[in-house]
């Protein structure tokens, strides 16, 4: 991918491989500054930002609140003769729980001079859920049959909201938020089952709502199979132990 910003009398010109990324891979490239102009310029800090945006802020907003990730000067101060220019080489690591993109935003590059904030090219990135998160949920859905709705970020985890099947299994379950994350290698889930019951208020039989939630923290040496790949058997048991408390004692 590629895009390019002019600030006469510059031309910033990114260059990105790839065109998708999972949380924890390298994102990395080429911004190469140019001076379109027939003397001499002195260009000062040019510099990418790696950034969180959300798209509403972005298209409406005079001063985006940007969520900076990373940043990388390419250098304090070239001299770049008429119509010369220079290439800088530049990547960021992507946090194993960086946000990944959904509907309200996602990750950009921000690209050009010490202004780069206010006043500089953008890219938008897409970023996908970790490889081995991808998998728990696999688990969630083909092994329980739960059907997921969406996925999008929340606050510094993941969210995905899963609808239980039609099953005497689950009769009293409308929906579960699953939050995922992989921080300091722990796999950390967060579950918040959304319950129906009937309950009694006087003489009449309404319909009550309650939360029941549970925390799991699970370590690479058990998500992990030898070679790295990930552990189906242990996603299975401990989605299994969350979907307990969701569970009828007795099942008719």
């Amino acid at each position: 991918m590629r895009s390019a910003f002019f600030q006469q009398p510059l031309e910033y010109q990114i260059e990105v491989e790839g065109e998708s990324w999972e949380q924890g891979e390298v994102v990395k490239g080429l911004l190469r500054v140019r001076n379109m102009s027939s003397e001499a310029v002195s260009v000062k800090t040019p510099q990418i930002i790696l950034a969180h945006g959300l798209k509403k802020e972005i298209k409406e907003a005079a001063e985006v609140p940007w969520e900076v990730v990373g940043k990388q000067v390419a250098t304090q101060e070239i001299s770049l003769q008429a119509a010369g220019e220079q290439t800088f080489e530049w990547s960021f690591i992507l946090p194993t729980d960086s946000p990944i993109t959904d509907k309200q935003g996602g990750l950009y590059l921000l690209f050009g001079g010490k202004e780069v904030l206010t006043k500089g090219g953008r890219l938008n990135l897409q970023i996908n859920l970790h490889p081995i998160l991808q998998n728990f949920l696999q688990t969630f859905t083909t092994q329980f049959r739960f059907l997921e709705k969406y996925q999008k970020r929340k606050s510094e985890w993941t969210e995905i909201k899963l609808i239980p099947p039609e099953s005497r299994e689950f009769p009293n379950m409308d929906y579960v938020y699953c939050f995922l994350r992989i921080r300091d290698e722990q796999l950390e889930a967060h579950y918040r089952f959304k319950m129906s019951g009937l309950g009694r208020t006087g003489e009449k039989m309404t319909v009550t709502k309650k939360n029941r939630e549970l925390e799991q923290s699970i370590p690479p040496e058990n998500y992990l199979q030898p070679g790295g790949f990930p552990n189906r058997a242990c996603f299975r048991e401990n989605i299994d132990q969350a979907l307990n408390i969701a569970r009828p004692e007795v099942m008719f």
